[in-house]
């Protein structure tokens, strides 16, 4: 007697209802969806094969061989740029100044319209 209480079972199942009416909804679904999926995309319905592979563009941009060195490369470029004196537009008179030297006369002159305080 002790043995049959020590091993025991779920007393309540699903009920049979239950069971086929998830049966049948699964049944409907996997029937109705490959018949509605061409109503909503019609264009599936086309098999295009192309006669020829697509061009490449001549503005795509070119494969990174070594994106890590590209980067790497690009972030040293930057830091040497905000670092040094140099012009960003000759003609307008525009240039380009070390970010230390541009916060300094930013807290010296201030910015033009700006109240002072």
């Amino acid at each position: 007697m002790a043995e049959s209480k020590r091993f025991d079972y779920e007393r309540s199942d699903v009920g049979i209802r239950l069971a086929v009416w998830l049966a049948a909804g699964l049944a409907t679904f996997v029937v109705v969806t490959p018949l509605a999926l061409p109503l909503m995309f019609p264009l599936s319905k086309k098999h295009v094969t192309p006669a020829t592979r697509p061009a490449l563009s001549s503005n795509a941009p070119p494969l990174e061989v070594a994106p890590r060195d590209t980067l790497e490369a690009s972030r040293r470029d930057n830091a040497q740029s905000d670092r040094s004196y140099g012009w960003t537009d000759r003609n307008r008179g525009i240039v380009r100044v070390p970010i230390d030297r541009a916060v300094d006369l930013l807290l010296r002159k201030g910015l033009p319209g700006w109240p002072s305080s």
